[in-house]
């Protein structure tokens, strides 16, 4: 409720088009509606921040570091609807795949153990959909926003994109979104994998 109440004070309508609009489009819990309301949020909150900049004077001595961890919470926060992943599976567009838990923590006991299987010898795609299905791994990138580097949810492009950059070589059609998460889990576990051992 703190959260939803934040985000009402900085809310502003006052013609059609308003871009502080979107501050009212939240329910109680806060969830962004979409992707892209998330980040008309975080964009408005930047306009909020130079304005508490600018007239120090007419808010709280806290007030910088309250909005500086709504953003930081609308950033991570689910979309309405959507469901929490048990676990994060970061990409970069390097090729990088990495995962860990929603707290940035090693996978541990029955998760790491599943995470394992999609390793074993034989067709790896059973296993990888069997953590697609029960655990929803959320994808996320860091991603330049303005000037900003923001963690963020991939999109599809971002997503078939480290997928080429991993498997160049496949003839798999990475143009179906399915495909490329099967293969950012396969690639999550062999990294899982590297580092257990490196341990």
């Amino acid at each position: 409720m703190e959260a939803y109440e934040y985000a009402a004070s900085w809310g502003s309508f006052l013609r059609s088009g308003d871009p502080g609009a979107c501050m009212y489009g939240f329910d109680s819990d806060c969830r962004p509606q979409s992707e892209e309301h998330r980040q008309a949020v975080i964009e408005w909150m930047k306009q909020c921040r130079l304005n508490v900049i600018e007239r120090s004077e007419d808010f709280g001595d806290d007030e910088l570091e309250k909005l500086d961890a709504f953003v930081e919470f609308i950033t991570k926060r689910n979309i309405k609807g959507q469901a929490g992943g048990s676990f994060i599976i970061e990409i970069s567009l390097c090729g990088s795949v990495t995962c860990c838990t929603t707290y940035g923590q090693e996978l541990e006991g029955e998760m790491r153990s599943d995470m394992n299987d999609c390793n074993g010898s034989g067709d790896a795609e059973p296993a990888c959909q069997y953590i697609l299905d029960n655990y929803k791994p959320e994808f996320r990138i860091v991603r330049r926003i303005g000037d900003v580097c923001q963690n963020v949810v991939a999109c599809k492009e971002e997503k078939l994109q480290v997928c080429r950059e991993i498997y160049g070589g496949s003839d798999t059609n990475f143009n179906d979104k399915d495909n490329a998460n099967l293969y950012l889990v396969w690639a999550a576990a062999s990294s899982l994998e590297a580092m257990q051992e490196a341990g």
